[in-house]
């Protein structure tokens, strides 16, 4: 709703026009005459009235796809798709005006029983991005999820490895019958890099004199510059192809990754480790930085996290790093 508001000042009379929008910031424009700012506030609430008009009978399959085509920025739009799926089976055809609280509650209410509180509330996120979307570019007057509370989740998985289970992890790794394992577990552990980044690296993403590798394709969407080690700059040496293929191509595909799921999985066995995956290397990075030192900041730049709230399972680490380091310094005081 608009309103138009006389103010009085050292250089006269102005006429500010304040227009209301429910879930985004409102809009605050200053006139000299009276008849500009109404015909602003006429303008724009008669674009809010065309936006109206035209949600009201979008579907929320539609607005899917619009969010997927045009504001989604993730390397994964196909896992995005396939979890707004779910919502798509379960009111893709209803107008985005007829969707309520209720509705989105059913929907979380007939997941299965055997996800985490934590991938519940995935999906209910996903559904809000949606509607967040519709608000900012269609002139959406609500979001029916910002009513639902997230469900608890537990703490996030902080499992990394030890110095000797490092040796043995890595001493299977040399060991292992595709060449190449032990190169992808001292990159993702120098680097605190994802599967899915490694996986993806080419040659001509190395560069040998600047000792660096350029990821343009990250989770969130951002691209970054991981430093590497002097050992990892070695030991991509004894493979390096001089070209644009994959560095850990398959051996049947070569334009694919590599599957090492098995020779990943014998390694661990062989090293003796228990209740260790490989998303675990990325952890251990996590904490040899914040036991050596690391801010939570520096530990976030390193990971590619966006939101210092998830860098903060490591926050123990930095305080024990902390309290030995001024028992040492101070203690004899």
């Amino acid at each position: 709703m608009a309103t138009i508001q006389k103010l009085m000042n050292k250089k006269g009379v102005s006429y500010r026009v304040q227009i209301r929008r429910k879930g985004l910031p409102n809009i605050f424009k200053t006139f000299t005459h009276k008849q500009d700012a109404r015909r602003f506030a006429l303008r724009i609430e008669e674009s809010k009235s065309a936006h109206r008009a035209y949600s009201s009978k979008l579907t929320f399959s539609t607005l899917v796809e619009m969010y997927l085509s045009k504001e989604y920025l993730g390397t994964k739009p196909q896992m995005q798709r396939s979890r707004l799926k779910y919502w798509l089976n379960h009111m893709g055809e209803m107008p985005i005006n007829d969707i309520g609280k209720d509705d989105i509650n059913s929907g979380l209410d007939k997941l299965p029983n055997e996800l985490s509180n934590a991938t519940i509330n995935k999906y209910k996120k996903l559904a809000s991005v949606v509607f967040n979307y519709g608000i900012r570019e269609l002139g959406l007057t609500e979001n029916p999820t910002r009513y639902i509370r997230s469900l608890p989740e537990k703490k996030g998985r902080t499992r990394y490895l030890s110095d000797n289970e490092r040796k043995r992890l890595f001493r299977a790794c040399r060991a292992s019958k595709w060449e190449m394992l032990y190169l992808l577990a001292l990159m993702a552990i120098t680097t605190g890099a994802r599967r899915g980044e490694l996986l993806n690296l080419r040659w001509n993403d190395i560069d040998f004199e600047k000792q660096v590798a350029y990821i343009n394709n990250t989770k969130n969407g951002e691209a970054k510059v991981l430093p590497l080690t002097i050992d990892v700059i070695n030991e991509l040496q004894l493979f390096n192809q001089n070209d644009s293929s994959l560095i850990f191509a398959s051996k049947i595909t070569p334009s694919k990754p590599y599957v090492f799921y098995k020779p990943w999985k014998r390694a661990v066995k062989d090293a003796e480790l228990e209740d260790f995956r490989f998303h675990d290397l990325r952890h251990t990075t996590a904490s040899y930085l914040a036991q050596n030192g690391a801010t939570l900041l520096e530990i976030a730049d390193v990971l590619g996290h966006k939101q210092i709230e998830v860098t903060k399972r490591y926050a123990h680490l930095c305080i024990e790093h902390k309290s030995t380091l001024i028992n040492r310094v101070m203690g004899g005081i």
